[in-house]
């Protein structure tokens, strides 16, 4: 990998790391985080068993689902992307940019519609991550162009 490539595998890598950070803090915690209390209004205490439950419940399903995504990228950035096939280029910020964009939109509908202040800037900054990841990797098909040129002249 030349500078720009490692330089490319760092911002995706720590896009993973704080997604999967995402992931384990919503798989973790026992209660409301403090921007979903101020959202609806009411301390974790406060709340009827049976509402802890299903919020505790849908907290579990995000973050597991953060984690697959955060496990499916770092698959691909460490076997194809670290191998320099282009195509895991484009799939990690095509699978993270989406995932993470609406992570945000679903923060922005708290922060328009109630007290809450979710850390979206958090997500922007995973965005730019990935969007810088994929603009230093640009230079990985010229590699990948030599590599099948090279198989294509070993095999005639």
């Amino acid at each position: 990998m030349n500078t720009k490539t490692k330089i490319a595998f760092s911002c995706y890598f720590v896009a993973i790391l704080c997604i999967a950070c995402i992931a384990l803090t919503y798989l973790f915690t026992p209660h409301l985080l403090p921007y979903q209390e101020q959202a609806v209004g009411v301390n974790w205490s406060e709340i009827e068993h049976g509402f802890q439950m299903q919020f505790l419940s849908l907290m579990k399903v995000s973050g597991g689902g953060y984690l697959s995504v955060a496990a499916a990228l770092a698959v691909l950035l460490f076997i194809p992307f670290k191998k320099g096939e282009n195509w895991a280029r484009w799939a990690i910020p095509a699978i993270g940019i989406p995932a993470i964009t609406l992570v945000n939109y679903a923060g922005l509908i708290i922060i328009w519609n109630t007290p809450g202040r979710p850390p979206v800037f958090l997500g922007l900054i995973i965005d730019v991550f990935f969007i810088t990841g994929l603009i230093l990797s640009a230079g990985m098909n010229t590699v990948t162009a030599v590599k099948l040129s090279e198989k294509v002249e070993t095999q005639l």
